[in-house]
């Protein structure tokens, strides 16, 4: 599979779509997932895709757009953009039928075609301002 390929996948085929089933396609079992602020997961497909059926509930009609993809060696980078309508169930805060934009960057560690391990800096901060207008 292409590197563009795969990104189409992983963005817009899992993420987006909540297809934990496509994962075979594009990660080892289990990878490696390392969190803003430090934390590190190891996540089989089965956890990894009973997150993003979580996640797809609470944020749906995901669109992405990659701002800029970087290759080198076995690395993959993507800056990203996504907006979504928020349906509530995130931190507690009630749905107003609202769409968000949320941006990040994911670093991905191939092995061949497939990732295995994932580096996500994400805009969760300014999601959270966005659902409730915090700072106005």
């Amino acid at each position: 599979m292409s590197k563009q390929a795969w990104l189409e996948c992983w963005f817009n085929r899992i993420l987006a779509e909540g297809n934990g089933e496509r994962l075979a396609e594009c990660a080892v079992d289990p990878f490696i997932f390392h969190l803003p602020g430090g934390r590190e997961l190891s996540l089989s497909h089965e956890q990894y895709g009973e997150y993003l059926q979580f996640w797809n509930q609470r944020f749906r009609d995901m669109s992405f757009s990659l701002e800029q993809v970087i290759e080198a060696d076995n690395k993959l980078v993507a800056v990203y953009q996504c907006s979504a309508l928020y349906c509530g169930g995130w931190l507690k805060i009630p749905a107003k039928n609202q769409i968000v934009t949320m941006t990040g960057i994911m670093v991905f560690r191939m092995e061949g075609d497939l990732m295995a391990e994932c580096w996500l800096e994400d805009s969760s901060f300014d999601l959270y301002q966005q659902l409730t207008r915090y700072l106005e």
